[in-house]
């Protein structure tokens, strides 16, 4: 694989369930729309191609962001659909499902995917917040800290109060997060990484 894995079993699972009847609001009158590019590749093709590393595999990634930045664009009370998934995140999510679904197009299983991660979308804009954590580079959302901060706190893992006006990635934080990988078997770096991001704000 060209790309670091996250288990991401509730994404799949909410992807399963959505009617393959579904389409963007904004398509034709009778649901059509005409799909541009690589995105227009079935299934099967996209990850024989994502697996060997062909000079294509890049492009399903390239697909991805260009079809969610237009979603955000278009889609009401959207600013950001994926607020803290990377686009290796994302990659794997809609491999994964074409895996499992080899007949459907590519962009059928991504606009699969943008719906599963409607519902925890970023509906306004907030402001980035950049920090280093064992001298790893990170920025997300000002947002994202601040749920991250909410559901380490309902896990009774984060002692002190978080103060939203002040969006940082506290020593408490970390080691809050610390605690937090070490019950669910995580490297516990304290480092808000693609797969604890995924287990603390999506499972």
């Amino acid at each position: 694989m060209l790309f670091a894995r996250v288990r991401h079993a509730a994404v799949l699972a909410a992807m399963a369930t959505l009617a393959l009847s579904a389409r963007p609001a904004l398509a034709a009158a009778d649901g059509a729309f005409a799909i541009k590019g690589i995105g227009a590749s079935d299934c099967s093709l996209a990850v024989r191609e994502y697996t060997a590393g062909t000079p294509n595999a890049m492009m399903y990634g390239g697909w991805i962001y260009g079809y969610l930045t237009a979603l955000n664009q278009l889609n009401p009370g959207t600013f950001d659909l994926a607020p803290w998934q990377d686009l290796n995140t994302l990659t794997n999510f809609v491999v994964d499902y074409c895996k499992k679904n080899p007949k459907v197009t590519f962009a059928d299983a991504t606009f699969k995917m943008a719906v599963a991660l409607n519902p925890d979308r970023l509906t306004a804009r907030t402001a980035f917040v950049r920090f280093r954590q064992n001298g790893r580079d990170f920025t997300l959302y000002a947002t994202t800290l601040e749920r991250m901060a909410a559901k380490l706190t309902s896990k009774g893992l984060l002692k002190t109060k978080y103060d939203s006006a002040k969006p940082a990635y506290t020593p408490d934080m970390v080691a809050a997060v610390k605690a937090f990988q070490q019950s669910r078997k995580l490297k516990a770096t304290g480092d808000p990484d693609q797969q604890t991001l995924f287990e603390l704000l999506q499972r």
